[in-house]
C-alpha cells in the first residue's frame, strides 16, 4: 500500500518520521518545521490512520512493507534517516530488519522490539488500548453537532483533555458536514494482540549490522525499561539508549526542545 505523506524541506539529507498508534503526520510537524531548513521531511501516515487507505490487515509485516513502498518511489535509492514513535517505531525497526539498505540511521521513540502484551506488568497498557478502542468505536461522530459535545461524551472515560483532544484529532468533517473517524477502529482493535507484539516470532531473525541506532525513552514512561537493554541489542546489538528527563510516552510533544536537542546531537 502506497501512503499518503507530507513533504517538507528542500536537503540532501531525508529524515523520515513514522507516528504512532492513533497519531498521524500532522502530529509530526512542529518537529519537522525545525529541520525542514537543513533536511528534506518524509512525514506519512500508516495505513488505518490520517489520510491513507483502510485495510482489515494491520501488522507491522505489512506496514514494514507499506513503508518500504512509499519510500521506493519517493527517495529511490537514497538511504534516510529514519525516525519511529512508538508503534511507529516498530514498523520502522522491521522495516529496517527487511531492508537496512534503505537506512542511513534509525531513531526509536519510546518503543522497545518485545511483546507489550506478553508479561503482567504490561498487561496495562494492553488493557489500556482495548478501552480506547472500544470506548472510540462507542462514540458516533456522524450523529454528533461538534467537537464538545463529543469531548463532554469521553470525559467520563478520559478524564485527561489532552488525551481526549489527541484522539479527538482522528475525528475529520465531511464535504456533507458531518464528521467521521478517520481511524479504522474495527482493524486496530482485531489486530491488537498483533499491534503490542510484532517480534516475538522473530527470534531467529540475524541482528542488523552496520546503522547508527538510538533508542530515545521518556523518564516517566513504561514502554522502555533498563532491562530491555537485551532485547534491543539483540535485534540492533551497540545500539544507544537515551533518557529525556520529565518526559512520558509522548516525549516530542512533551519535551519538544529536548528531543529535538537530543535527535539533532545523534543525527550531525
Amino acid at each position: 500500500m502506497e501512503l499518503y505523506c507530507r513533504e517538507l524541506g528542500q536537503g540532501e539529507t531525508t529524515i523520515v518520521i513514522v507516528h504512532g498508534l492513533y497519531g498521524a503526520s500532522d502530529n509530526w510537524l512542529s518537529i519537522a518545521s525545525k529541520l525542514e531548513d537543513k533536511y528534506r521531511i518524509i512525514l506519512p501516515d500508516q495505513r488505518n490512520h490520517g489520510q491513507s487507505d483502510h485495510s482489515a490487515t494491520h501488522t507491522y509485516e505489512a506496514m514494514a512493507d507499506d513503508l518500504y513502498e512509499t519510500l521506493r518511489k519517493k527517495v529511490k535509492e537514497e538511504k534516510v534517516i529514519l525516525l519511529g514513535h512508538s508503534m511507529g517505531g516498530k514498523t520502522a525497526m522491521r522495516m529496517t530488519m527487511k531492508h537496512p539498505e534503505m537506512v542511513r540511521q534509525l531513531v526509536i521513540a519510546d518503543i522497545a522490539p518485545k511483546d507489550y502484551g506478553r508479561f503482567a506488568n504490561y498487561a496495562e497498557t494492553t488493557a489500556n488500548h482495548e478501552n480506547i478502542l472500544k470506548a472510540l468505536q462507542s462514540l458516533h461522530p456522524e450523529t454528533m453537532e461538534s467537537r464538545s459535545e463529543m469531548d463532554a461524551a469521553l470525559k467520563k472515560q478520559f478524564p485527561v483533555k489532552t488525551l481526549r483532544q489527541f484522539l479527538l484529532k482522528n475525528v475529520k468533517r465531511q464535504k456533507n458536514g458531518r464528521y467521521h473517524w478517520q481511524l479504522n477502529l474495527e482493524a486496530l482493535l482485531n489486530n491488537l494482540p498483533e499491534l503490542m507484539d510484532g517480534f516475538s516470532h522473530l527470534e531467529d531473525h540475524p541482528s542488523v549490522t552496520g546503522i547508527p541506532t538510538v533508542f530515545i525513552r521518556g523518564e516517566k514512561s513504561p514502554y522502555i525499561k533498563d532491562e530491555d537493554v537485551l532485547v534491543i541489542n539483540k535485534f540492533f546489538p551497540g545500539s544507544q539508549l537515551v533518557t529525556i528527563p520529565d518526559a512520558g510516552h509522548w516525549l516530542h510533544a512533551e519535551q519538544p526542545e529536548l528531543f529535538l536537542k537530543t535527535l539533532l546531537y545523534y543525527i550531525e
